[in-house]
Protein backbone atom coordinates (compact mmCIF):
# COMPACT_ATOMS: atom_id res chain seq x y z
CA UNK A 1 0.00 0.00 0.00
CA UNK A 2 2.95 2.08 0.74
CA UNK A 3 4.61 1.46 -2.50
CA UNK A 4 1.66 2.46 -3.95
CA UNK A 5 0.72 5.78 -2.47
CA UNK A 6 4.83 6.51 -3.34
CA UNK A 7 4.18 5.85 -7.12
CA UNK A 8 1.48 8.12 -6.75
CA UNK A 9 3.18 10.78 -5.41
CA UNK A 10 5.68 10.83 -7.92
CA UNK A 11 3.14 10.72 -10.85
CA UNK A 12 1.57 13.68 -9.57
CA UNK A 13 4.47 15.38 -9.48
CA UNK A 14 5.85 14.60 -12.71
CA UNK A 15 2.31 15.49 -14.51
CA UNK A 16 2.39 18.93 -12.14
CA UNK A 17 5.87 19.22 -13.52
CA UNK A 18 4.72 18.20 -17.09
CA UNK A 19 1.57 21.17 -16.97
CA UNK A 20 3.99 23.55 -16.46
CA UNK A 21 5.86 23.22 -18.57
CA UNK A 22 3.55 22.55 -21.30
CA UNK A 23 1.76 26.08 -19.98
CA UNK A 24 5.14 27.89 -20.09
CA UNK A 25 5.72 27.03 -23.89
CA UNK A 26 2.01 27.63 -24.78
CA UNK A 27 2.75 31.14 -23.09
CA UNK A 28 6.14 31.28 -25.67
CA UNK A 29 4.45 30.74 -28.90
CA UNK A 30 0.94 32.17 -28.09
CA UNK A 31 2.64 35.75 -26.75
CA UNK A 32 1.35 35.62 -23.52
CA UNK A 33 4.75 35.77 -21.40
CA UNK A 34 6.19 39.33 -22.18
CA UNK A 35 2.53 40.09 -20.44
CA UNK A 36 3.70 38.09 -16.96
CA UNK A 37 7.11 39.81 -16.85
CA UNK A 38 5.69 43.45 -17.74
CA UNK A 39 3.33 42.64 -15.26
CA UNK A 40 6.01 42.24 -12.68
CA UNK A 41 8.18 45.10 -13.21
CA UNK A 42 7.71 47.60 -16.05
CA UNK A 43 11.65 47.48 -17.36
CA UNK A 44 11.89 43.71 -17.40
CA UNK A 45 15.14 42.46 -17.31
CA UNK A 46 17.09 41.50 -20.72
CA UNK A 47 19.06 37.87 -20.76
CA UNK A 48 21.51 39.56 -23.54
CA UNK A 49 22.44 43.00 -23.78
CA UNK A 50 25.41 44.08 -26.35
CA UNK A 51 26.70 47.70 -26.25
CA UNK A 52 28.09 49.14 -29.82
CA UNK A 53 30.48 51.78 -29.89
CA UNK A 54 29.46 54.88 -28.63
CA UNK A 55 28.67 58.38 -30.01
CA UNK A 56 29.46 61.42 -28.79
CA UNK A 57 27.79 64.42 -29.68
CA UNK A 58 26.38 67.78 -27.99
CA UNK A 59 22.69 67.66 -29.06
CA UNK A 60 21.40 70.54 -26.86
CA UNK A 61 23.78 72.72 -27.73
CA UNK A 62 25.46 73.17 -23.83
CA UNK A 63 29.09 72.77 -24.76
CA UNK A 64 29.12 69.45 -23.24
CA UNK A 65 28.52 66.14 -24.93
CA UNK A 66 25.70 63.44 -24.95
CA UNK A 67 26.60 59.55 -25.51
CA UNK A 68 24.60 57.98 -28.28
CA UNK A 69 24.72 54.45 -27.98
CA UNK A 70 23.32 51.62 -30.36
CA UNK A 71 22.32 48.20 -28.32
CA UNK A 72 21.12 45.15 -28.66
CA UNK A 73 18.63 43.45 -26.37
CA UNK A 74 17.52 39.96 -26.70
CA UNK A 75 18.54 40.40 -30.53
CA UNK A 76 15.80 43.47 -30.45
CA UNK A 77 17.54 46.88 -31.30
CA UNK A 78 17.56 50.04 -29.05
CA UNK A 79 19.02 53.61 -29.11
CA UNK A 80 19.88 54.56 -25.59
CA UNK A 81 21.36 57.99 -24.61
CA UNK A 82 22.87 59.12 -21.58
CA UNK A 83 24.91 62.53 -20.36
CA UNK A 84 28.26 62.99 -18.89
CA UNK A 85 26.98 61.48 -15.80
CA UNK A 86 25.82 58.25 -17.19
CA UNK A 87 22.11 59.19 -16.48
CA UNK A 88 19.71 57.72 -18.86
CA UNK A 89 17.98 60.40 -20.83
CA UNK A 90 16.33 58.22 -23.73
CA UNK A 91 16.26 54.72 -24.47
CA UNK A 92 13.93 53.76 -27.63
CA UNK A 93 13.25 50.33 -29.35
CA UNK A 94 14.03 49.96 -33.11
CA UNK A 95 11.92 47.08 -35.29
CA UNK A 96 13.55 45.15 -38.14
CA UNK A 97 11.73 42.64 -40.08
CA UNK A 98 15.16 40.10 -40.20
CA UNK A 99 18.37 39.01 -38.99
CA UNK A 100 21.48 40.62 -38.36
CA UNK A 101 19.92 43.82 -38.51
CA UNK A 102 22.27 46.96 -36.70
CA UNK A 103 22.09 50.71 -36.71
CA UNK A 104 24.75 52.00 -39.38
CA UNK A 105 24.65 55.63 -39.36
CA UNK A 106 23.69 58.26 -37.49
CA UNK A 107 23.09 61.47 -39.05
CA UNK A 108 22.41 64.57 -37.02
CA UNK A 109 20.19 67.70 -38.81
CA UNK A 110 18.72 70.78 -37.81
CA UNK A 111 15.36 71.00 -38.98
CA UNK A 112 14.93 74.55 -37.82
CA UNK A 113 16.13 76.76 -34.96
CA UNK A 114 14.03 75.03 -32.46
CA UNK A 115 13.69 71.62 -33.92
CA UNK A 116 16.84 68.95 -34.15
CA UNK A 117 16.71 65.39 -35.73
CA UNK A 118 19.16 62.22 -35.21
CA UNK A 119 18.34 60.17 -38.42
CA UNK A 120 19.14 56.48 -37.34
CA UNK A 121 20.02 54.67 -40.39
CA UNK A 122 18.99 50.82 -39.65
CA UNK A 123 19.56 47.44 -41.58
CA UNK A 124 16.57 45.90 -40.92
CA UNK A 125 18.48 42.49 -41.69
CA UNK A 126 17.87 39.78 -44.64
CA UNK A 127 15.31 36.93 -44.59
CA UNK A 128 16.27 34.20 -46.68
CA UNK A 129 13.48 31.91 -47.14
CA UNK A 130 12.75 30.73 -50.25
CA UNK A 131 13.74 33.87 -51.91
CA UNK A 132 16.29 36.43 -50.56
CA UNK A 133 15.04 40.03 -49.10
CA UNK A 134 16.44 43.16 -47.57
CA UNK A 135 15.72 45.86 -46.37
CA UNK A 136 17.06 49.98 -44.28
CA UNK A 137 15.07 52.11 -43.35
CA UNK A 138 15.25 55.13 -41.22
CA UNK A 139 14.27 56.55 -37.73
CA UNK A 140 13.73 60.02 -36.66
CA UNK A 141 14.68 60.85 -33.11
CA UNK A 142 13.21 64.44 -33.05
CA UNK A 143 13.50 67.27 -30.13
CA UNK A 144 12.93 70.79 -29.44
CA UNK A 145 14.01 73.71 -27.99
CA UNK A 146 16.98 71.82 -26.78
CA UNK A 147 15.22 70.39 -24.36
CA UNK A 148 15.83 66.17 -24.33
CA UNK A 149 13.10 65.32 -22.02
CA UNK A 150 11.26 66.22 -25.66
CA UNK A 151 12.77 63.26 -27.21
CA UNK A 152 10.63 60.84 -29.72
CA UNK A 153 11.35 58.06 -31.93
CA UNK A 154 9.36 57.76 -34.77
CA UNK A 155 9.66 55.34 -37.78
CA UNK A 156 10.58 56.74 -41.07
CA UNK A 157 10.54 55.10 -44.84
CA UNK A 158 12.59 52.47 -46.19
CA UNK A 159 15.53 54.07 -47.99
CA UNK A 160 16.86 51.08 -49.07
CA UNK A 161 15.60 47.42 -50.62
CA UNK A 162 17.34 44.18 -52.00
CA UNK A 163 15.42 41.38 -53.18
CA UNK A 164 15.49 38.24 -55.63
CA UNK A 165 12.05 38.01 -57.49
CA UNK A 166 10.54 35.04 -59.17
CA UNK A 167 11.94 33.07 -61.91
CA UNK A 168 15.68 34.54 -60.31
CA UNK A 169 15.46 37.93 -60.91
CA UNK A 170 17.15 40.08 -58.97
CA UNK A 171 16.56 43.98 -58.20
CA UNK A 172 18.15 46.43 -55.53
CA UNK A 173 16.96 50.43 -55.15
CA UNK A 174 19.38 52.85 -53.30
CA UNK A 175 17.16 55.69 -51.77
CA UNK A 176 18.81 58.96 -51.67
CA UNK A 177 17.98 60.87 -47.97
CA UNK A 178 17.75 64.87 -47.84
CA UNK A 179 16.68 67.37 -45.86
CA UNK A 180 15.25 70.45 -47.28
CA UNK A 181 12.19 72.47 -46.86
CA UNK A 182 9.56 71.07 -49.28
CA UNK A 183 6.50 73.15 -48.27
CA UNK A 184 8.08 76.85 -47.67
CA UNK A 185 6.73 76.55 -43.78
CA UNK A 186 10.72 77.54 -42.57
CA UNK A 187 11.78 73.91 -41.25
CA UNK A 188 13.10 71.21 -43.28
CA UNK A 189 11.51 68.16 -44.40
CA UNK A 190 12.85 64.41 -44.83
CA UNK A 191 12.73 63.37 -48.23
CA UNK A 192 14.00 59.93 -49.35
CA UNK A 193 13.53 59.39 -53.01
CA UNK A 194 14.06 56.99 -55.67
CA UNK A 195 14.07 58.27 -59.16
CA UNK A 196 10.44 59.93 -59.47
CA UNK A 197 9.00 58.44 -56.16
CA UNK A 198 9.41 61.01 -53.33
CA UNK A 199 8.45 60.13 -49.66
CA UNK A 200 8.40 63.14 -47.59
CA UNK A 201 8.57 63.32 -43.81
CA UNK A 202 7.06 66.84 -42.51
CA UNK A 203 7.66 67.62 -38.70
CA UNK A 204 4.53 69.28 -36.92
CA UNK A 205 5.34 69.69 -33.60
CA UNK A 206 5.90 67.70 -30.07
CA UNK A 207 7.15 64.49 -32.19
CA UNK A 208 4.56 64.23 -34.88
CA UNK A 209 5.00 63.79 -37.72
CA UNK A 210 3.85 64.30 -40.96
CA UNK A 211 3.70 61.56 -44.47
CA UNK A 212 3.21 63.45 -47.23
Amino acid sequence: MVQQLVILGLFLMSFSSFSQDERYYRQIFTGELPKLIESVTAEPEHQFNVRGASYELDLNGDGIEEFIQPQKRDGVDWIEIRDTTQRKVFEGKLFASGGESYIYKIRFVHLSPKVKVLLLFLDEGKTSGRRFDSTARIFLLSFENNDLSTLSLTMGPHHFQEKEGQREQYWRRDFLVSVRDVNDDGVRDIIVEYNHIQRIMTYKKQGLWERL
